[in-house]
């Protein structure tokens, strides 16, 4: 397997992570933020909105570059 497939592993492995956790946030008690509130969370300061926009870029540049 080359290295370029391994990466789309990952990278699916880490969204199905993702939409499992939204899914679980959705459930009546449950105390898992949604990814809605944490995003609003994060963006409230300007460190946490570089972050976001380098995590873009990281995610970007290594995923869709060839």
């Amino acid at each position: 397997m080359s290295s370029h497939s391994w990466t789309v592993v990952v990278y699916g492995a880490i969204a199905a992570a993702g939409v499992g956790l939204q899914l679980a946030s959705r459930r009546a008690g449950s105390s898992i933020p949604s990814l809605g509130s944490v995003f609003r969370r994060v963006m409230r300061t300007r460190s946490g909105r570089v972050g976001v926009v380098a995590g873009w870029a990281w995610l970007g540049l290594h995923f869709f570059a060839r």
